[in-house]
């Protein structure tokens, strides 16, 4: 018995590995393509490109893991089937629960992966990555501000240039300054530079004009200048007050928000919601392997193969993902509806679980003439 859960258990893990890999690195090098222009045109260099990409993995793993184990399930259960080895151990006196045990196995150590990834790594990591994107904002690396673009600092102060040289001048530079309640303030500028001085930040323009319109008459001002400075301020303090998603808090900190602050206050609901969310997901992960196993191991033997049993798989595979994601932004609108997200993911569990130890039912080769199966005699001539 062991030998063989072993030999099952091992293909399951070994599919699923491969799977998991696959898919992460799909997703990982689909959302990775957006720090390839830092890299190029930005001079990101490559260690800091992997080190954002790496940051990010957890959050991907949380998504392909169920995938993967369902993957794995339904393919390498179909295979044992196609191959007949499944019967061959149902003749040997293996239970329905005996051969679903290596899938069981499987969908328990992804649930405790995906629960050590929620509890940890996934706020750890996307914390670290929201602090090293601030701290490429606050340091006014090559990384925030972009050729062509408007880059907007401190949510106070936009800055557009055509191009900068290589010993950092800007060329073709143009400030707006809404930093003053009910001033707007632009400045014109045929060169300029950034500078940074501590926490202190500074915008140097020459060759300048400053342009300003009354808000009372509506009266465009403009003023010529060999050179101005602006002063960004402390843009660092922004990062020390700035408000924690999600997703990068963990688990104590989404189902008990701090009600001193007045937007974990305003989105408690929402921070609820996520915190029971992902202690729930785990559990989402385990109805997946059931899903393929309820659906493979329940029913007749069939030489036609199991094509119509894994399309049903799949659906309801389909089902269950996007059930999921709608409880959840349900709970979030409404906390009185969190138990659905555990509800849910269990429910399938046990429904599953009763397929798997439903007998197939017998073909009776009794006759109508005869109850007891006998054959008919004929009447004698």
């Amino acid at each position: 018995m062991q030998i063989i859960s072993r030999y099952m258990l091992v293909q399951l893990v070994l599919f699923a590995v491969s799977v998991a890999v696959s898919l992460a690195v799909a997703v990982w090098l689909a959302q990775s393509l957006r720090f390839v222009d830092m890299i190029v045109n930005d001079g990101l260099p490559a260690s800091t490109f992997f080190y954002f990409v790496i940051l990010l993995m957890p959050y991907f793993l949380v998504i392909v893991i169920p995938v993967a184990t369902f993957c794995s399930v339904l393919f390498i259960y179909n295979k044992l089937n196609t191959d007949s080895e499944l019967v061959v151990l149902k003749a040997a006196g293996f239970s329905q629960l005996q051969l679903a045990r290596p899938g069981i196995m499987l969908g328990v150590v992804s649930m405790i992966t995906v629960v050590a990834i929620n509890l940890y790594f996934l706020p750890a990591s996307y914390r670290e990555f929201r602090e090293l994107q601030h701290y490429f904002r606050d340091n006014l690396s090559p990384v925030l501000l972009k050729a062509g673009k408007f880059n907007t600092i401190n949510s106070e102060y936009t800055i557009y240039f055509k191009e900068k040289t290589p010993a950092g001048e800007l060329k073709g530079l143009i400030v707006h300054d809404s930093s003053l309640p009910g001033q707007q303030i632009t400045y014109l500028a045929d060169t300029g530079a950034l500078l940074k001085e501590e926490d202190d930040f500074r915008a140097v323009l020459w060759n300048a004009s400053r342009q300003e319109v009354d808000p009372v008459t509506g009266q465009l001002s403009i003023a010529y200048s060999d050179k101005y400075v602006l002063r960004f301020g402390d843009l660092a303090q922004e990062e020390r007050e700035r408000w924690f998603k999600p997703r990068e808090r963990f688990l104590h900190q989404l189902i008990f928000p701090d009600l001193t602050n007045p937007r974990d206050v305003d989105n408690y609901d929402k921070l609820v919601a996520a915190g029971h969310y992902r202690i729930a997901s785990p559990l989402f992960t385990l109805a997946m392997a059931f899903i393929a196993l309820g659906c493979l191991l329940s029913g007749e033997f069939s030489r036609r193969g199991y094509l119509g049993r894994i399309m049903f798989a799949i659906s309801i595979m389909g089902v269950m993902m996007l059930t999921m994601f709608l409880f959840k932004d349900i709970a979030e609108k409404n906390k009185n509806l969190i138990p659905l997200m555990y509800a849910w993911p269990v429910f399938v569990v046990l429904l599953s679980l009763y397929f798997i130890n439903k007998k197939p039912k017998k073909v009776s080769l009794k006759t109508p003439d005869h109850p007891d199966g006998s054959p008919k005699e004929e009447a004698a001539a």
